[in-house]
Order: structure tokens, then C-alpha cells, then sequence
């Protein structure tokens, strides 16, 4: 059996690799496993995330007790991606989206018969980042290369806008300076 295995050996390969690759292979098998095959439970994987959108693979794969790597798998095969939900602040009833378009019915009626809506003036503050980032030109001989300098860091200097409109357009803004914030003073 030796002199076999040094027919069959790799130029480099010592005589214990090949003997321990030998018998690797012959103990090898493709025997029955026990229980049922997971191809059987991919009808299970999609009922429950059909009657539950928010499940997670891990919890999808503890209750039928398959891998969830296998759950992540089977539902990217058949498309599915996890997605984040839109955000509403709260679902309205029949009743309550009836009452606001009743509302603003009857605001812009009044609208007709005594305009207020030109009247309001409307507020907002924002937020407004903005880099100091100033590159310079410098000469240099073709062929040369440019300068280098080094690149401000990822802080931000920020400032508060502060804007008020009206129907016909912005009335006044005002930038905030640097560490002051909307209170009752300005």
C-alpha cells in the first residue's frame, strides 16, 4: 500500500499527508440523514413572515428550528429584502380623515369671504452646515507637482438660519451667531 501511495503522492507531499488524505476520503459517505430536509419547512419560512412583516430570521428560524442563515437564503432567493418602514405619526380612522377634509373645506370658504390666509406669517429654523475649505492656486514648472496641503477634518461649523415668510415670500431671515440658539430674547 506504501509503494502505492508514493506512485500517487504530490511532488513535496511527506508520506503522513498522504496517508491521512487517503483515509479522509475513504470514510467519507453520503449516508441518510435523520429527520425531515429543510426544502420542506420553505413554505413555513414564507407563511410566517406573510402573516408577521416585522419577523426577524432569527425568530423565523427558532420556531421551525432550521439555521436562520438558511431563513436569509430561502427569502433572498425568492426576493424578498428587509426594508425600513415609512413613518406615520398615527393612522387615522375614516372619521378623523373625514373631520380634517371637512375643515379645510370650511377654511378656505372662509378664505372667500374674509382672506386671513394673507395675513399669517410663518416661522422656521434650520440648521445650515457649511465647510471653511480654501484651496489656493500655486505655480509650478509643467511637470511639476502641485503642492500638497492637508484636508480640514470632518468637523462641521454650523449656524442657526432663522426665516419668516409670508403668501408673497420671505419677510426677514436672520443667521444666528455661532453657540446661540432661539429663545425668548431674540
Amino acid at each position: 500500500m506504501v509503494s502505492q501511495m508514493e506512485d500517487r503522492g504530490k511532488p513535496g507531499e511527506n508520506m503522513y499527508e498522504l496517508v491521512i488524505r487517503s483515509l479522509a476520503i475513504s470514510f467519507v459517505s453520503d449516508a441518510c440523514r435523520s429527520g425531515r430536509p429543510v426544502t420542506d419547512k420553505i413554505d413555513a419560512i414564507f407563511e410566517k413572515v406573510e402573516q408577521v412583516r416585522h419577523i426577524s430570521s432569527y425568530d423565523v428560524a427558532g420556531e421551525l428550528g432550521i439555521d436562520h442563515k438558511t431563513v436569509l437564503a430561502h427569502l433572498k432567493k425568492a426576493g424578498y429584502i428587509k426594508k425600513v418602514d415609512i413613518w406615520l405619526p398615527h393612522e387615522l380612522t375614516e372619521r378623523n380623515l373625514m373631520s380634517r377634509v371637512l375643515i379645510c373645506d370650511s377654511l378656505l370658504r372662509r378664505n372667500e369671504t374674509e382672506p386671513f390666509l394673507k395675513k399669517l406669517i410663518t416661522g422656521d429654523e434650520k440648521w445650515i452646515t457649511y465647510d471653511k475649505n480654501v484651496r489656493k492656486r500655486s505655480w509650478s514648472k509643467a511637470g511639476q507637482a502641485s503642492q500638497t496641503v492637508a484636508k480640514s477634518g470632518l468637523t462641521r461649523n454650523k449656524v442657526m438660519l432663522c426665516v419668516w415668510w409670508d403668501w408673497k415670500g420671505i419677510i426677514h431671515y436672520e443667521l444666528l451667531p455661532p453657540g446661540r440658539t432661539i429663545d425668548s430674547e431674540v
